[in-house]
Order: structure tokens, then C-alpha cells, then sequence
């Protein structure tokens, strides 16, 4: 962002304001974004970029630093209008000699809107090609506190995007960070941020291997506050007319052996991620949407993928449904479920916009009506209206005449109206995800072994496969017939779901028209048509595991549907319709099982005392089946839960940054309903 002592214009001179999500910014010398709230320009409208090189880029070694390296990952401290990372990503691309992969992980409290950001880079046109694709991807919409992943350079480049204040989100973040921008608006501007709370959350963040640090200021504080923190700071020539600028080294830590049962002094070592070397070939077993979303997230790593799919085809369960809602889970409170949804929802919709704009799949963002059917419900949207009041682009209160002319048929009640969401052909989606990708189809696997060359995979018909690097575990309540993965029996619980067709011609005739605009929600939904038919449904039969179609099932969705629209259901006979019913897959505390598949003997023998209350301190690390992963347990949602589910795996078994804060993962995590058995005594060793 900027120096101490740059300079900023007068107050005389003109300028015009910008309303963003993130407040109110002006417009300084054309193009150059001024804060109010800091008083202080973003960068120097005169040599920004000549700044940036030689403080961050220089200032931490690169590109040297990077050569020979399969992933290399910067940390940053303000991501501003995000110079600092176009100018490292065009250094690391026109780099002869440069890691596989680069990722980017920054903190914005602020963040600007896409139209104030590529703006704000017209500056410098040499960065144009790199803008340009930050921009195609950056979210219209508000971006909520938490976490955002966004993939760029045909996958080669990531950017995580923590939103919120600096040292809250790096202390809630593991990030493996091999080198530190510490950028923001000056000490003296904003002393907030530049707190020993956050060189110490630095640090934590830091790689094992050691990483640097550079900075524009050599400020005392700042001085003072990294060496406290554990690094060796040096002063280096400040750019132009700067006297001083830091630069500074933080130490390998002690390596620690793999299965080593010396004591961590970590709160929850029993989440604790094993640590993994890069994959080169990985096995995902299961063909629906969260299997093909973790084979093409290792695919674009470069890992060598092959699906194993029981049916005769992939996307034959629930990911065969003709049309699937991809609509935001917003919850009134800091939930935990619906920051990990809310994050699904924004890293799904970004990769399914991006697959439609390329006509690669059907989908269609026509939005969402939710309907207030019930006191509960309304008293839910009232809620969720109060937390989001200023975000209509994400959340918007309807009337019922508003309610009506936006679904194109008259309802009986108004609601809530999400505007990003729509929906998408699950089928068409798995199908670009696994484009070229090496399947095994009608191949039930039933065990997983272990080679002196890595994993196999043993079909129930004899064949062995393999070896593999690390192997995924993604499907539904098959999951817990391997031996690995067997403990879960108890936990995966499967919901049979069965949808309803209704032709497009009975609600023309009954309406004149079947202009229905966007998808519609109440207890139940129906969407705009697709190849004469509209969907609608569904049921919600647990421990229900045929799938049958069943008349009495077809009845339940017409008198839902009869609830908001009689007339229809009045010209529909459940004998007659057609329809669909598959099977999820849902948990009881209805997260998803994203990651490590942990040993429940050893466990059980690691952590026996857990209902005592004993710190994590004096316990070990987590036990795991070396290679072996979990993904599943998704139910209704897997639209906005398995892509990034499929980013989460993809990131731990390469040694990728994470895409969610260590609360999010710690929520996901497969040991999480072990731990809460031996905490309330509902299992013993």
C-alpha cells in the first residue's frame, strides 16, 4: 500500500468518491484510491510499482527464492487494491526458473468492489493481462468476513483472500507461508494492526522450513515487535527517499518425525493434519459430484487422477438430478454451518459461472425466491435481513406483489429473493469436472492396501489397481463398508430424496403462459422448466436407502407444491408423473467429513482420557491411515459444499495453502465425532 512518509495530495485537490462494500473511497491524480478512514492514498501514484518491486520482491530474495520449489507461498498483510500481488504474479511467471505453483494468501479488512479495482490499476498497463483476469474472476458481490478462494493462471496461481481484521484472521489461519509482505497503511496511520498479536499470528503462519519478511517501515514497533516474535531483522536502503525499510528471517523449525509420539503443545493435536509430500497420483473412489470435484482440484495440481465409480455410469445417484439449486446458506449468527456454506456457496459459484460462461455446462443464475411459509421461517429471513440490511446484491426482503412479478406466476406470500443464486444441470457439472480424466466404472472397491510403492485398490470382482500416492474416499454411505473408514457406519446417515416432473404445458395452460423466472422456494421447490419439464419436490426420507419411485412420494411433492400453487397441484395425478429418487448422504450434526481418515483404534488408545478435560498439550499427534482421505456426508447441499470440500483435499494432500480458517477445518474434520464421543464417554478405549 504506502510509506510512512509518502506524501499525499492536498486537501484542494479535486477528486470524486466511490461507494464500495468496504465503505466510501476517493479518487485522487485520476485513478489513484484514497481512504478517508486512514487518510492515506493506497499507493504512490507516482512509482507504486517501482515500490512494491523493490520492497517486497527484492526485499525477499525472488525471485531466487522460488527456484527449484514445487509450491511457494507469500503471505501478505493488506491486499489493498491487490498490486502487490499482480506485480509478484508477473514476476513469478516471466521467471526462467520458478516453483510448479504459486499461491498468494493476503488479509483485507475493506476490500474494494471490481469496478474501484481495475480502476485503480489503469495505472500501470504493463500489469493489464493480470488485472484483467483478477477481475473476470473478482466477486460483483459483497465479500462476507471469512475466507475466499479464487484459482487463476490456468490453475497454476492461487489467491486466498482472508476478509476481516489482519490479526484476527492470520491468528485463525495455518498457512505454511514461505515469505511475508507486511504491507497496510503505515504504523502511524493505522497502529491497529502493527500489534505484537499479529507478528505472533505471523509466525504460526509461517513455514517450518523458515520463512522472510519484508517492509516498507522501520518503524520501532515494527522493529521491535518481529524480533520479539522470533525473527532477525535487518535494515535495508528504503526505497527512493526512504532512509530505512526491513527486511527479516525467521528460522526453520524443529523437525518433528513422521508418527513421532513426542508431545505438541497445541490446543486440539487430535486435529492436527498429518504432514504429506507432493502427490503425483491419487485414487478418488465414488463418481457423483463429490468425487469428480476432488479429481479435477487434484487435476489441476498436476496430480495423475483416476475415478473408481460402482454404477454404470458417473453422477447415477443424486448427482443425476436434472436440475440441482445452487442457492446461498446464510445463517442470522456466526454459525458455524453457514460460514462453512457461505464459503461453499461463493467458491462454488465462482467455478460454475466460470464453466457456463464457457458453455461447458447448463446453468443458469435466474436467482432464488425464498418464501416465508411458516412464523419460523419469516422469523429466520427477519434475521438474516438484519445481519445482511446492506447487501442487497446478496439478500433482498420481498413483498408478495414483488414476490409474484419476480417468480412470473402469483404467490400467495412474499419473502426473501437471493439474487446470485440459480441453478445448474448436476450431471452436465460432473461431467466437465472428470473431462479427461481416467474412470473405472460398474468397480465396487473393496479394500485398500498398502505397498512398499504406495496404495492399492482391490475391485470386488479381484482386480487389483495401482499403486497410488494417497487415495479419496468420496462416496455415500458405502463409505463405511472399507476397513479404514468402517467406525463411520454410525455417523453417515443416508436420506432418500425423489423429485417430481410437471410438464411446462400444464402451467401454460393454466396461466396462459409458464414464464417462471427464477427457481422457487417454500417447503419444497420448482424450478424454471428445462426441455419442456419443471422440477419440483423433494422428499426427505431418512434411513430410507431404496430407490424406487414411489406414487406416495410423488403425492407428498404435489401437496407441498399444492400449498403455494393449488391450482397446479388440482391438474397433476401423482400415478401418472414422472420423476427421479436418489439417495443422500447427510451426518448428524449435518457438516460435511472433509479430510483425514483417522485410525479409531489408535485413537481410542492416543486420546482415552479426553472426558477428564485434560490440554491437548500432553497428548500426541493425530493417528491416521497413512494416504487416506474422506470426503462425503454432503446431504442436500453438494452443490455448495463439495468443490470446495474437493480445494480442501486437494490443498492437504499436495501441501497447499488451506482454503478455510482452522475453526472451519477443525468443524469438517472425520476425528471431530470421535473426540466428541470420548469427551462425553459415549465411546471408551
Amino acid at each position: 500500500m504506502t510509506a510512512d512518509d509518502i506524501p499525499t495530495a492536498p486537501e484542494t485537490k479535486s477528486y470524486d468518491a466511490s461507494v464500495t462494500n468496504a465503505g466510501v473511497i476517493t479518487w485522487r491524480d485520476g485513478n489513484v484510491p484514497f481512504s478517508p478512514h486512514f487518510g492515506d492514498v493506497y499507493y504512490s501514484p507516482k512509482n507504486g510499482l517501482a515500490e512494491t518491486r523493490y520492497v517486497f520482491i527484492e526485499g525477499n530474495n525472488l525471485p531466487t527464492a522460488w527456484q527449484g520449489r514445487e509450491n511457494f507461498t507469500i503471505g501478505e498483510t493488506g491486499f489493498g487494491t491487490g498490486l502487490n500481488f499482480l506485480a509478484a504474479w508477473q514476476a513469478w511467471l516471466q521467471a526462467p526458473h520458478k516453483s510448479k505453483r504459486l499461491h498468494f494468501v493476503s488479509v483485507e479488512k475493506f476490500p474494494l468492489s471490481r469496478n474501484d479495482m481495475i480502476r485503480a490499476h489503469k495505472i500501470w498497463p504493463e500489469l493489464s493481462e493480470f488485472s484483467k483476469q483478477l477481475g473476470d474472476i473478482w466477486p460483483t458481490e459483497t465479500m462476507l468476513p471469512g475466507i475466499h478462494r479464487f484459482i487463476l493462471g490456468n490453475g497454476a496461481v492461487s489467491l486466498t483472500l482472508l476478509i476481516g481484521d489482519a490479526i484476527t484472521c492470520w491468528s485463525g489461519y495455518e498457512g505454511s507461508i514461505d515469505c511475508w509482505f507486511l504491507d497496510g497503511f503505515a504504523p502511524a496511520r493505522n497502529p491497529g494492526m502493527w500489534h505484537a498479536s499479529l507478528f505472533s499470528a505471523i509466525v504460526a503462519a509461517s513455514s517450518t522450513n523458515g520463512a522472510t519478511l519484508a517492509t516498507f517501515s522501520a518503524a520501532r514497533i515494527v522493529r521491535d515487535g518481529l524480533e520479539s516474535a522470533g525473527f532477525t531483522v535487518s535494515k535495508r536502503k528504503g526505497f527512493e527517499f526512504k532512509r530505512d525499510m526491513i527486511t527479516a528471517t525467521l528460522p526453520a523449525k524443529e523437525p518433528q518425525s513422521e508418527g513421532s509420539n513426542r508431545f505438541h503443545f497445541t490446543d486440539d493435536p487430535w486435529f492436527n493434519l498429518p504432514k504429506n509430500s507432493n502427490a503425483k497420483s491419487v485414487a478418488v473412489i465414488g463418481g457423483g459430484m463429490a468425487g469428480a470435484a476432488c479429481a479435477d482440484a487434484l487435476r489441476n495440481r498436476g496430480c495423475h487422477v483416476t475415478i473408481f465409480e460402482k454404477r454404470d455410469q458417473l453422477a447415477d445417484a443424486a448427482s443425476g438430478n436434472p436440475i440441482g439449486m445452487i442457492e446461498p446458506y446464510f445463517t442470522a449468527d456466526d454459525a458455524i454451518m453457514g460460514r462453512f456454506f457461505e464459503a461453499g456457496f461463493c467458491f462454488s459459484h465462482r467455478k460454475i459461472k466460470r464453466l457456463a460462461d464457457d458453455g461447458l455446462i447448463e446453468a443458469v443464475f435466474c436467482g432464488v425466491l425464498d418464501l416465508a411459509t411458516s412464523a419460523r421461517k419469516q422469523e429466520r429471513q427477519d434475521g438474516l435481513l438484519a445481519r445482511l440490511a446492506d447487501h442487497p446484491d446478496l439478500i433482498q426482503a420481498m413483498s408478495r406483489d414483488e414476490a409474484s412479478a419476480c417468480f412470473g406466476l402469483p404467490v400467495p406470500m412474499g419473502g426473501v429473493f437471493y439474487p446470485s443464486a440459480g441453478w445448474v444441470s448436476p450431471p452436465s457439472f460432473v461431467r466437465a469436472l472428470t473431462n479427461g480424466i481416467k474412470c473405472h466404472v460398474s468397480t465396487t472397491i473393496t479394500d485398500i492396501g498398502d505397498t512398499h510403492a504406495g496404495k492399492t485398490l482391490i475391485s470386488s470382482d479381484g482386480r487389483e489397481f495401482g499403486p497410488y500416492d494417497a487415495v479419496i474416499i468420496a462416496g455415500a454411505t458405502e463409505t463405511s463398508t472399507l476397513s479404514q473408514t468402517r467406525w463411520l457406519e454410525d455417523q453417515l446417515i443416508p436420506v432418500r430424496g425423489q423429485i417430481s416432473y410437471c410438464p411446462e404445458t400444464v402451467i401454460s395452460e393454466l396461466y396462459g403462459s409458464a414464464n417462471i423466472q427464477c427457481v422457487l422456494s417454500y417447503k419444497g421447490h420448482i424450478t424454471p422448466a428445462k426441455n419442456g419439464m419443471h422440477v419440483f419436490g423433494a422428499t426427505f426420507l431418512r434411513d430410507d436407502e431404496q430407490t424406487d419411485l414411489r406414487d406416495t412420494d410423488h403425492a407428498y411433492n404435489v401437496a407441498q407444491l399444492g400449498k403455494v400453487f393449488p391450482k397446479i397441484a388440482e391438474s397433476l395425478s401423482s400415478k401418472s408423473l414422472d420423476g427421479r429418487a436418489a439417495l443422500r448422504t447427510t451426518t448428524q450434526d449435518h457438516l460435511p467429513v472433509i479430510g483425514p481418515a483417522p485410525d479409531f483404534e489408535q485413537y481410542l488408545s492416543a486420546y482415552p482420557d479426553l472426558d477428564k478435560g485434560k490440554k491437548g498439550a500432553r497428548y500426541i499427534n493425530a493417528p491416521y491411515h497413512k494416504d487416506v482421505y474422506i470426503c462425503t456426508g454432503f446431504g442436500a447441499r453438494g452443490l455448495i459444499g463439495a468443490p470446495l470440500a474437493a480445494e480442501i483435499l486437494a490443498s492437504e494432500i499436495c501441501d497447499m495453502p488451506l482454503p478455510l480458517e482452522k475453526s472451519l477445518m477443525d468443524a469438517v474434520h472425520p476425528a471431530r465425532f470421535i473426540v466428541r464421543g470420548l469427551k462425553r464417554r459415549q465411546i471408551t478405549a
